[in-house]
């Protein structure tokens, strides 16, 4: 996998960051904001899939969503992501599924940024986007500061599935915002498989 940037596109409207109408590229950003913004080349048709790198603006505006609660970011996101299917490096899949919060941690913030924003692109890709059936069901403690031996340990036998048989012999997309050592995807995706799932591919808008 090789990170560069991206080479510019335009179209007219407001950049997603500054927010000044000027030329965009096809992800939505003017040409000043989009040179601190890396955009991740992934090889072709393999099972994990990230957009950008998680720094500058892009690290901004998942946290502006995130932690400053401006959701109206979710279905800009959305759009990013939809942008980067529509390429047709990713596989096929039937359905999206959000990496789930767990409900106390949910309840606290008011929302799952992965699921606003997966619904938004379930409704661009007209594909159906499964929530509550992967659930997290276990209350862990937060990944920021663990190792990585640490965050595995922590994360897993963490999530279980609601109605396995919506799933299975089913090729999903599990979405996530930022994957840092990927413990937490890679044990959703385990879990998945576990209950029939045929193939799940991982997309993260940024990478760590």
């Amino acid at each position: 996998m090789s990170i560069r940037k991206k080479n510019f596109k335009h179209f007219d409207t407001k950049c997603i960051y500054c927010k000044e109408k000027k030329i965009l590229n096809q992800y939505g950003f003017c040409s000043p904001c989009f040179k601190y913004i890396t955009v991740i080349e992934n090889l072709p048709k393999v099972d994990k899939y990230h957009i950008f790198k998680y720094e500058g603006p892009i690290k901004e505006i998942i946290q502006d969503l995130k932690y400053r609660r401006k959701k109206f970011l979710a279905k800009q996101l959305a759009n990013i992501i939809f942008t980067h299917i529509q390429k047709g490096s990713i596989k096929e899949f039937d359905f999206i599924i959000p990496v789930p919060l767990h409900w106390r941690k949910e309840f606290k913030r008011g929302f799952n940024q992965s699921a606003l924003i997966s619904v938004y692109l379930g409704v661009k890709l007209k594909k159906k986007t499964l929530l509550g059936v992967l659930v997290k069901n276990k209350n862990t403690l937060s990944q920021t500061n663990l190792t990585f031996s640490e965050r595995k340990l922590n994360i897993k036998n963490a999530f279980i599935v609601r109605k396995p048989p919506l799933i299975k012999g089913k090729q999903l997309l599990l979405l996530d915002d930022v994957y840092t050592s990927g413990a937490t995807v890679n044990e959703a995706k385990k879990t998945l498989i576990s209950v029939g799932a045929s193939e799940v591919i991982i997309l993260t808008l940024a990478r760590v």
